[in-house]
């Protein structure tokens, strides 16, 4: 058994800490904690460090201009788990650089530049992830970049602190349904360095409601308006890159070609006059947006029912398709409230299993159906499986006789199947459901689940080479 010593800490500015190890023979490694909010002891906590292992003994062998950092193990050292990797001296030097709230420009634009590069690299090897995230990436001197395993990252994402934010990264296309294609890792790019370069995040983070809306209906601040030292022509090919539309996005040719041309000519940054200039209207147009944002906000939650329903009408007409749009009203029944919370759970929808829910009630099946949608798309990806993850049969949902007007209580009976390996582990379950008003729609305020029988099974047909199936829905 190898024999660990930590041996020094460094802390990123986002936080995150990285530690210098030796082992027994005096190698030298680099850990990076896991950081997870589940506890060791869950089900859920051994299946996520399975898949973990499993997704880091496939590592992507690319070399550009980003340099790709992967994990070479995971190792557990007293009660914490880490990431293992293997001793860089940039690395280690530069860590504290991560996170940092903005770079110089000509940083971003080298940034840019092995994004876009990394791109075409990994549509060439077939080997596709979840686009980019800045919190993946990490400055390691003389302008060269680093590229935390992006696979790893996204699949350990929604169970730590701090990292709900990388599923707003996605391209409006992709939170709308469609596949990912070059030019949508194009925007996550662009989004990317819209951060870097500004230390802003373009849209509001005040909810997930406002947020999606947001990234499927505005368009971004420019830029400049956030630091006004950028140049006009680098903060275009920024907007150019986060177009809603992907046939508006520029091609990864055309990218690099304008990239490498800014730099030649020295016009990332802004002439003195030009900041002045936009220095002079930036207050003004941040203003603007916001104001904006209020009265759409306003017209969507306000007191006058007709205005509403022709705006509604109007907005339905203009908006595209892909707006997110919340199931439950004031007419919704608690019935169909239940209704919606298992229909997201069986179609494995974070966003629709979250809506009827209230404050901090089904932890369990919020992680269960992130770490499910997650692993899904993972092995997807990686194994071709073609078979659900998640199947939820024979469910039947009968209002409970302690049910009132004032608090209808609800119970409910149903098959679970959760794909392991190559069997499905199989729970009959019993939940019961309280509902509450809140702000005059109706809400599920308690959520008690019971593990009745537990199996497993084989999977008949399980065949790694074809193409993910949908969920089965009830």
């Amino acid at each position: 058994m190898t024999t660990w010593a930590i041996q020094e800490q460094k802390v990123a500015a986002d936080g995150r800490r990285l530690y210098l190890v030796t082992d027994s023979q005096g190698g030298k490694y680099l850990w990076e904690p896991l950081n997870l909010t589940l506890s060791s002891k869950e089900r859920l906590f051994v299946e996520l460090l399975r898949e973990l292992k499993s997704l880091i003994n496939q590592p992507i062998d690319i070399n550009g201009q980003l340099q790709l950092i992967c994990y070479e193990g995971v190792d557990k050292y007293q009660d914490e788990y880490y990431l293992r990797i293997g001793y860089a001296e940039e690395l280690w030097t530069n860590w504290p650089r991560k996170g940092e709230k903005r770079y110089a420009l000509p940083e971003v634009a080298t940034a840019a530049l092995g994004l876009v590069e990394f791109t075409q690299t990994v549509f060439d090897m077939d080997c596709s992830f979840a686009g980019f995230f800045p919190g993946d990436l990490l400055p390691l001197g003389g302008e060269s970049w680093g590229l935390l395993d992006p696979r790893v990252q996204k699949l350990l994402a929604p169970y730590r602190d701090g990292e709900a934010i990388r599923e707003y990264y996605l391209p409006p296309e992709v939170i709308a349904g469609a596949e990912w294609t070059k030019k949508s890792y194009l925007y996550t790019v662009g989004l990317t360095l819209y951060t870097l370069a500004t230390g802003v995040f373009p849209f509001p983070l005040t909810n997930r409601r406002e947020t999606v809306t947001a990234i499927l209906k505005e368009e971004p601040l420019d830029p400049r308006y956030c630091r006004e030292e950028i140049g006009e022509e680098f903060a275009g090919l920024i907007l150019k890159l986060m177009k809603k539309k992907e046939e508006d996005r520029p091609d990864i040719a055309e990218v690099t070609r304008e990239l490498e041309r800014m730099r030649m000519e020295q016009t990332l940054a802004a002439a003195p006059a030009e900041r002045e200039k936009v220095k002079e209207r930036a207050a003004l147009m941040r203003r603007k947006v916001e104001q904006r944002r209020k009265r759409y906000w306003w017209w969507q939650r306000g007191k006058w029912p007709l205005a509403i329903a022709a705006v509604v009408l109007i907005f339905v007409i203009l908006l595209s398709r892909g707006n997110y749009e919340e199931k439950i009203t004031p007419e919704t029944t608690p019935s169909e409230v239940v209704a919606v919370f298992y229909q997201g759970f069986a179609e494995l929808d974070t966003m629709k299993l979250e809506e009827p829910l209230m404050k901090g009630v089904g932890q369990e099946f919020v992680k269960m159906v992130s770490f499910m949608h997650v692993t899904s798309k993972m092995r997807q990806a990686y194994e071709f499986i073609k078979v659900p993850f998640l199947v939820l049969e024979e469910l039947k949902i009968e209002e409970d006789s302690a049910s009132s007007p004032e608090k209808p209580v609800f119970h409910s009976t149903y098959r679970l199947k959760m794909l392991e390996g190559q069997n499905y582990q199989i729970q009959e379950r019993r939940d019961r459901l309280v509902l509450t008003r809140w702000k005059k729609e109706w809400r599920i305020a308690e959520l008690e689940s019971i593990v009745l029988e537990e199996g497993m099974e084989p999977v008949m047909g399980f065949a790694p080479g074809d193409v993910l199936e949908e969920p089965t829905k009830p």
